[in-house]
Formats: C-alpha cells, sequence, structure tokens
C-alpha cells in the first residue's frame, strides 16, 4: 500500500507542473510508441512447506525453506497513441499498449527435518541440508491503457494501468529418506503455474528528437500464482528502469 501511495504523490505531482503551453509543444505526428528498457524487480519473497508422513511406525516431518531476491528485468512494449482523439480532446491524450518483461534468479533453499530410528522407539534425528541455483523465472504480458501528459518542452509522463497475465516456473527443494537409514537426500523438482494480476505504472520520457529520446519507468505488476507444492505465492512486484523510447 505504501509504494502504490508513493506511485499515486509522484505521478499526480508531474501531472500538476503541466500546462497548456508544454501541451502545445508536442509532436502530434506520433502514433506509434516503443519503450525498451532495463531495469530491476526489487521484491524479495520467502516462502516454506512442511511435509510429514508415517516412517518406521512414528512420523518423520520434513520442513523447506526458499527464498527469491530481487534481480535483473528486461522489459519492452508498443502501443498506439489515438492523436486524432475521435474528435474528443481527452481522447487525443491515450493511446493503449501491450509489453512483456523477463524476471530470472537463482534463490536458496533449506530443509530441516526430524526422522525417526528404524532400530529404536523415540529415538528421532535432526537433519539439515540446503542447496544453492534453485531458478525462479516470471514471464509477464501487460495490456495498459496509457494517458500521456507533457510537462515541458520534449518531456511527457506517460501514466498506464492494466492486466498482467504471469508464466512462473520455480525449483522447489525436496528431501528424501532412504529406507532404513536416517539420512536425507536432497533434491529439486521444477514446476510451472500461470497468474492473472494487475500493473499500475508511470514512465517519464525526454524526446531528444520527434522520434527517439530516453526515459525512466516505475511500474508495480503483481499477482498471485497456485503451485502444488508450496501453494498460492506472491509473484511480480515494484519493477523500475530506464531505457529507450521510439516514436513513429
Amino acid at each position: 500500500m505504501k509504494k502504490t501511495t508513493i506511485l499515486a504523490a509522484l505521478t499526480a505531482s508531474l501531472c500538476l507542473a503541466g500546462s497548456s503551453t508544454a501541451a502545445a509543444q508536442t509532436q502530434d505526428s506520433t502514433k506509434i510508441f516503443v519503450d525498451i528498457n532495463g531495469g530491476g524487480q526489487t521484491q524479495s519473497r520467502s516462502f516454506e512447506t512442511s511435509t510429514s508422513f508415517p516412517l518406521y511406525g512414528e512420523t518423520a516431518v520434513i520442513n523447506t525453506a526458499q527464498s527469491v531476491d530481487g534481480g535483473g528485468l528486461f522489459d519492452i512494449s508498443a502501443g498506439y497513441r489515438f492523436r486524432d482523439g475521435f474528435g474528443h480532446r481527452f481522447l487525443s491524450s491515450l493511446g493503449v499498449s501491450i509489453g512483456v518483461s523477463t524476471f530470472t534468479d537463482k534463490g536458496t533453499g533449506s530443509v530441516a527435518a526430524s526422522i525417526p530410528s528404524p532400530n529404536a522407539f523415540n529415538r528421532p534425528a535432526s537433519v539439515t541440508g540446503s542447496m544453492d541455483d534453485l531458478k525462479h523465472k516470471e514471464n509477464g504480458t501487460h495490456l495498459t491503457l496509457v494517458y500521456f501528459r507533457p510537462v515541458m518542452r520534449n518531456v511527457e509522463v506517460a501514466l498506464s494501468a492494466g492486466p498482467s497475465f504471469f508464466n512462473v516456473t520455480q525449483d522447489f527443494i525436496t528431501g528424501a529418506i532412504p529406507t532404513g537409514t536416517q539420512t536425507l537426500s536432497l533434491g529439486a523438482h521444477r514446476e510451472r503455474a500461470k497468474a492473472v494480476g494487475g500493473n499500475v505504472g508511470v514512465n517519464i520520457n525526454y524526446l531528444l528528437r520527434p522520434n527517439y529520446g530516453a526515459g525512466v519507468f516505475l511500474r508495480y505488476a503483481g499477482a498471485t500464482a497456485d503451485f502444488d507444492t508450496a501453494g498460492e505465492l506472491k509473484v511480480g512486484g515494484l519493477q523500475l528502469g530506464i531505457g529507450l523510447r521510439l516514436r513513429y
């Protein structure tokens, strides 16, 4: 909620800084816009699982814990601006776009298990282990409605919002108990899930020429994915970056 409030305050202040004079200085000939960004996704998340099952006449318990940190993000989008506005001035400031983003990270996982003894009652062994390079990948597709607002010569703010669709891949650490032992064999298995959520963001663009420039973006895009192993996990998060702006 705090991040969303900061984003809303930033966009509001930038919009209020605009004027009708600035609006007259925009390039009205371009309708196609392409944004290419490199940046990062700042969200860090952790999740845990717990499994218990009968073993040697008692109960074995295996607990796992994993984390996904923030990392690099690539984002590209293309859209169309309604310059003619269908006869309406407000509509001439609107556009629609579709974009894709890719976020990849490798996390760590740990396992803690209580394993009954195969030879003696009430003599469990506590076993721990860890594993690195557990892959997490998010491919997002973002549909947005965009509102363009000039704030000064060659500078515009673009506010956007819409639905987001995620394809998520996650490696989960696993532990198996070899028959007749109190040891733990570590492994990993991969699951995939889809999720539908939303996005809201702001771009600040500086056009060096009518057809190209540079910009920065700040966006929150998130959803909840449902995995067989861990249940519901939050994906996406606060994203930011800088990149190239093309206009046609």
